[in-house]
């Protein structure tokens, strides 16, 4: 990540801003002090930072986001087929190709992809152990494990119609058919389309499992995909909803509201 950086500033002839932060109100400051007149601004990070970014500069077509993967999941590199080789990557920076994406408003929070349900235990967790990368995440995941026999039960509602009702372990709504490590989560996603993609993941545990098989071999989930303009996820009980954001855990609610923005920023990618 270091070799990538220090080839993308050489190549860009950029400034160089630099926190160790993991509180996203302290980034989103950094970010609002700095930003100012650039047009074009290269975040190191994960998709959690990138994420904090995007609400930083939202509907600023002036301003081309670009991105080096540093964090765990990295979903995005995936959606923006950037490679690994850190010259190669700086080469993607420098031609500087970008469009206008797409994203999904999560209760006026802008994100690429977002989680209800299980996936976002997992994230809290693994943001309150230390996010330590595939040892945290392991443990994250080994802790969330039984909560898989304890399905929320939800109404979702897109464009105004009921299509799921009952017990749930995960409800995606995203503008990116990947999620982490660039499991294929959410296929017809797609970040210019005008709208999101919503999935209810309803379980039992073991249907679960077998989805999970099809995310890493990239085979299309058995669970339907929704494309929609706006959803609405209720919890059906007196238990709130947990909601993750481009990985980050934001919280627990009876209801969340989902929208899509479209072209809500300009990211640099392999386009």
């Amino acid at each position: 990540m270091r070799t990538a950086v220090a080839l993308a500033r050489r190549a860009l002839d950029a400034d160089l801003h630099v926190t160790a932060t993991r509180d996203r109100d302290e980034l989103r400051a950094f970010l609002d002090e700095r930003l100012g007149d650039y047009g074009t601004a290269v975040i190191v990070g994960g998709d959690g930072s990138l994420g904090v970014a995007y609400n930083a500069v939202a509907d600023r077509q002036d301003l081309t986001l670009g991105y080096i993967p540093a964090g765990f999941g990295n979903a995005t590199a995936h959606l923006l087929k950037l490679p690994r080789h850190p010259a190669a990557l700086a080469g993607v920076l420098l031609a500087g190709e970008a469009r206008s994406i797409d994203l999904v408003s999560v209760n006026g929070r802008l994100a690429l992809f977002a989680g209800a349900g299980w996936d976002a235990q997992v994230a809290r967790r693994y943001a309150a152990g230390g996010a330590q990368r595939l040892r945290g995440w392991a443990t994250a995941v080994t802790a969330s494990l039984p909560d898989l026999g304890r399905r929320h039960r939800v109404k979702v509602v897109a464009d105004g119609e009921v299509i799921h009702e009952g017990p749930m372990i995960l409800t995606v709504a995203s503008t990116t058919p990947f999620y982490g490590r660039g499991l294929l989560v959410n296929p017809g996603a797609r970040p210019d389309k005008g709208s999101l993609m919503a999935r209810v993941y309803a379980g039992p545990a073991m249907r679960m499992a077998q989805e999970a098989a099809r995310w890493a071999a990239r085979r299309t989930p058995a669970a339907t995909g929704v494309p929609a303009t706006t959803l609405t996820i209720s919890s059906l009980t007196s238990r709130p909803i947990p909601v993750q954001a481009d990985g980050d855990h934001i919280g627990e609610m009876d209801e969340w509201n989902f929208e899509v923005r479209p072209a809500a920023v300009r990211l640099i990618g392999k386009w």
